[in-house]
């Protein structure tokens, strides 16, 4: 690089062009900055170089010009078609600047591109609660649950967290309990002690949704090769037919039986169910009280399906999962699953 010529040049001038594709403007000084000047000069002859890219990103950012550097990767990724990963960079970086409205203009195109991505979810939940849309937040974060792939005892605290948050911002605090319920339930050695459970004792407290302090139990045998226990429970006062699912993330309900149950489900978030047949979907609402022998729960989150006899077995009404069965404790063995009030560590 000759010096002298490239320290008189206007960069404004040379590379204007590129400055209009990345969506951004750069002040002369950081401009000329010399390895800068170089990678702008990359993306110049290349305007789709990823590995051009993330060299720009990275000086930008050393520089102080963060923003700049997401909004590179931006508009690279709507311009040239990848790389997806630069967009989960781009949201992240404008929620660390506590940008929300970018952060989710970003994170539309991201799930727009990566729909079954947990992490588009996850990115987009926390844009939505940086806006205050706490319901579409809720939305997300349950998907970024539901399409997680891995075992989900690896999904971060934080996912949790957030969506306990996003309905304690709605006043649902009996709702907020179930998240960081479940969470515990996925590995209670580790996760059910006196920090986890004064986080649930606060929610519990402020929507005065704690049951009964007495011990109750109920015990049912687990039989047949393939364990599936059906239990009689009530869902907003109306009797039916359950699945004991401790693989579900919510007590699911058919649509029939959820109108008849008077749950409110016209309005609610569409999200994507992880189940034995596949990736369905369902909308995300609530029963006032679910109740199973003595043991009740009041606020449950639920979801209600559009289904049909095969969905669960004739004569089934829905799956009793985690959202009401987290609010317990679970114990199988000898042949047996027993669910009972929770008690203090």
């Amino acid at each position: 690089m000759n010096a002298a010529s490239y320290l008189d040049e206007n960069g404004g001038e040379v590379y204007g062009e590129l400055y209009k594709q990345l969506g951004i403007h750069l002040p002369e000084n950081v401009a000329h900055d010399p390895q800068l000047w170089m990678a702008l000069g990359v993306l110049k002859r290349e305007p789709c170089d990823q590995k051009g890219l993330d060299e720009l990103v990275l000086l930008l950012g050393r520089l102080g010009y963060r923003r700049e550097g997401a909004l590179s990767q931006f508009n690279f990724v709507k311009r040239c078609g990848a790389p997806q990963f630069a967009l989960f960079k781009s949201v992240n970086t404008f929620i660390e600047l506590s940008d929300f409205p970018t952060a989710l203009e970003v994170a539309d195109e991201y799930v727009r591109r990566a729909p079954t991505t947990s992490n588009a979810r996850y990115l987009r939940g926390v844009a939505f609660e940086g806006n205050g849309d706490y319901q579409r937040a809720l939305v997300d974060y349950a998907d970024a649950i539901e399409l997680y792939s891995a075992d989900k005892r690896t999904i971060s605290e934080r996912v949790f967290a957030h969506m306990a948050n996003a309905y304690a911002e709605l006043g649902r605090y009996c709702e907020a309990v179930t998240p960081i319920l479940t969470w515990i339930a996925l590995d209670p050695v580790a996760r059910d002690n006196s920090r986890s459970q004064k986080i649930v004792a606060d929610y519990e407290r402020r929507g005065n949704c704690a049951g009964s302090n007495e011990f109750h139990k109920e015990r049912f045998a687990l039989p047949g090769p393939n364990r599936v226990v059906t239990v009689r429970a009530k869902v907003n006062g109306i009797d039916g037919v359950f699945i004991i699912d401790t693989g579900a993330s919510y007590v699911s309900l058919k649509s029939a039986f959820a109108d008849r149950a008077k749950i409110d489900y016209a309005k609610g978030g569409v999200i994507r169910l992880s189940t034995a047949n596949g990736m369905t979907n369902g909308k995300l609402a609530k029963a006032d009280k679910v109740t199973l022998g003595q043991l009740n729960a009041k606020d449950v989150p639920v979801v209600v399906q559009e289904t049909d006899e095969r969905s669960y077995g004739r004569g089934i009404d829905g799956l009793l999962g985690m959202s009401f069965l987290s609010r317990f404790e679970i114990q199988v063995a000898r042949g047996f699953i027993e669910v009972h009030t929770r008690r203090s560590k």
